[in-house]
């Protein structure tokens, strides 16, 4: 296989399991598991900037990984800052 198709197949993978962790995102069940798929999401979201650099030679997607990698850092911690000063007894499931 050529580099390029390795590229597409990475790309492929890559939103897969971006979507599967959207739909954590979505599911939840509590706080801590979407903090968890968000910051997954960050990271995947900059695996795909720098791939789609490399498959279409273009350094600026560079840069926007970098600032999608602050953000979703920024974001992952405003999230971290949410669950330790949110009741936590709410996150508890009633099943037990």
């Amino acid at each position: 296989m050529s580099f390029v198709a390795w590229i597409e197949v990475l790309l492929a993978v890559l939103a897969i399991s971006m979507l599967i962790c959207f739909v954590r995102l979505y599911l939840g069940p509590n706080p801590p598991n979407r903090a968890v798929a968000f910051d997954t999401i960050s990271s995947h979201a900059v695996g795909l900037f720098a791939l789609l650099a490399l498959r279409n030679h273009a350094p600026a997607l560079l840069d926007a990984a970098i600032v999608t990698a602050v953000f979703g850092f920024v974001g992952t911690l405003m999230l971290a800052r949410y669950i330790e000063q949110s009741n936590q007894q709410d996150w508890e499931s009633n099943e037990e």
